[in-house]
């Protein structure tokens, strides 16, 4: 998946969209593992009333948030895969945004050949190049 990155970075400038990276720890065996890491990225919702105008803005613009997340599968090195979650229409509300509503996309990553791999300092800096890439397309780490 290819996405435009001129038109990409006004949408996100418009939108004050950003990302962010966490660990990704599931217990195994009794023991809590990194497994890879939680990729959220997030874009400001407008401010419409309740309803179908709504809804249609707020699931394209989670559709835009997923074009991006798959336009960094090439990034992706070895046998890391990128898993996106069901969209969700609730707004999320964080402090680094002074709570402004807005639309998450969810998503992993993490070894495909072995689910409980655990990420290794390797996989923290295959990263990198990712993190560049939403920087490249207007995102910007945490908030605007």
């Amino acid at each position: 998946m290819t996405v435009d990155v001129e038109a990409t970075r006004a949408w996100a400038r418009e939108k004050r969209a950003c990302w962010e990276i966490v660990p990704l720890v599931e217990k195994h065996k009794d023991e809590l593992v990194q497994v890879g890491f939680d990729v959220s990225l997030f874009a400001r919702v407008p401010d419409l009333p309740a309803g179908d105008a709504r809804f249609t803005e707020v699931h394209a613009m989670w559709d835009r948030l997923r074009d991006i997340v798959e336009s960094l599968a090439p990034l992706v090195q070895g046998d890391g895969r990128i898993e996106v979650d069901p969209f969700e229409e609730a707004g999320r509300l964080r402090p680094e945004t002074q709570f402004a509503p807005e639309i998450m996309l969810q998503a992993r990553l993490f070894h495909s050949s072995a689910y409980f791999t655990a990420a290794s300092a390797a996989d923290r800096e295959r990263l990198k190049p990712i993190e560049a890439r939403l920087g490249e397309l207007g995102l910007r780490a945490k908030s605007w």
